[in-house]
């Protein structure tokens, strides 16, 4: 209760620069019987050629007390890529390198672990060293590079499709659904792409979307969590449009947030699994205010609803946040303690304590952070797989701003 308690001065030490991971978007469902209204749309924002999304994200809090809540990624799982936009490329500056020959192929037959090997050897090192050299300027870091990689598979699937930044602002990064994404996530990316372009041996020839799944993988292990193999050969997208953007909603339960996965190949597991991501980040009260206003909903625990309410205006502030467990900056199974206590954040964290096919996973992972951590790796896996370019439809972008 103590660190609870903490929930209030914690949340306004990060009220300009949280990060939730797992982002629902704003389909104007109203995700099933049970979930209560949904949030107003965010206002849109203006990204500068940098990564930077709007100016009041790009300052980064201070680290948070010992023993308060952490800042999580996001939670909803909405794994589920459109169709690739119909853009017409232009001339490739930077031509997809032939992969290294690997008896280490994937089963999916065109990503391998050592795709990278004899292209650029040092590339896992460059990457992780700036991911570390983030996570040691910005105690967000690690939440925001995650939540990146979360928001570009869901979308059109892995292919860096989230970082193009188009001139008339129609792209992913301008939707309403991608508001909340911090700059810190953004700028991880772009000094990790800095880094290898510094290689010469390297310099243009390895995708932005692989560097992005890289680079989430760096942020978890670097904040406690778990390592894998990371598949790589993903090829970039060639355009993004802001209409592609269809993310699942903090108010949908675990059927209509099934009802995305299941679409994609995934399961109550993976949507188990993938919202544990949340024990890194936080939320903004854009997205708790119709859980505890005008009065707290039934899957919420009194006290906590209380407290909630002490953090969260009733005139909603959407640049204040709540954590959404007690172990701010550590990758870990905290999160699924919370929901089993009625202390889920979103109404779709709670949902997963609430609906027969995910609650006994939730008690799984709440007791067994090693089981919590083998479906996590697993899933990130098959989250990296979610709409694969090719050469036909993709390309190796010179920039990640832009297509080639």
């Amino acid at each position: 209760m103590k660190a609870l308690s903490l929930l209030v001065l914690v949340s306004l030490l990060i009220a300009a620069a949280a990060e939730c991971p797992f982002s629902h978007g704003n389909d104007g469902s109203n995700g099933g019987a049970n979930a209560p209204p949904k949030e107003a749309s965010p206002p849109k924002h203006d990204s500068s050629p940098d990564y930077s999304p709007p100016a009041n994200n790009n300052t980064a809090p201070p680290p948070p007390a010992s023993g308060t809540p952490p800042a999580a990624p996001g939670a909803s799982p909405a794994l589920a890529p459109a169709a690739s936009p119909a853009l017409t490329p232009a001339a490739s500056l930077a031509p997809a390198p032939a992969p290294a020959s690997s008896a280490n192929k994937t089963n999916n037959g065109t990503l391998s672990p050592d795709y990278y090997a004899n292209i650029c050897p040092n590339l896992e090192s460059l990457v992780q060293g700036a991911v570390r050299g983030m996570m040691a300027s910005s105690p967000i870091a690690a939440a925001a590079t995650l939540r990146l990689f979360f928001h570009d598979c869901f979308i059109t699937g892995c292919d860096a499709s989230l970082l193009i930044q188009n001139p008339n602002n129609d792209d992913e990064q301008h939707s309403s659904e991608n508001m909340f994404l911090r700059a810190d996530g953004y700028k991880t990316i772009a000094a990790a792409k800095a880094a290898i372009d510094a290689d010469p041996q390297c310099a243009n020839k390895v995708s932005c979307a692989d560097i992005m799944a890289l680079a989430a993988r760096d942020a978890v292990v670097l904040s406690g969590g778990p390592t894998w193999k990371v598949e790589l050969g993903r090829y970039d997208a060639l355009g993004a449009r802001a209409s592609d953007v269809d993310l699942p909603l903090t108010t949908e339960d675990v059927p209509a947030l099934m009802k995305r996965f299941s679409a994609h190949g995934l399961t109550v597991d993976d949507l188990v699994a993938l919202s544990g991501g949340h024990t890194l980040g936080a939320t903004s009260c854009v997205f708790v205010n119709s859980r505890i206003y005008p009065t707290a909903d039934a899957f919420l625990d009194p006290g906590f609803a209380s407290q909630l309410q002490g953090i969260c205006p009733s005139n909603l502030d959407p640049n204040t946040f709540v954590f959404f467990d007690q172990s701010v900056t550590s990758f870990d199974n905290n999160y699924f303690l919370m929901v089993q206590q009625k202390k889920g954040v979103l109404f779709s964290d709670s949902a997963l304590y609430f609906d027969s096919s995910s609650k006994g996973i939730v008690d799984k992972f709440a007791a067994d952070q090693n089981a919590f951590f083998t479906q996590f790796v697993s899933s990130m896996v098959t989250l990296g797989r979610l709409g694969l370019k090719t050469a036909a439809n993709g390309e190796f972008r010179a920039s990640c701003t832009k297509p080639n």
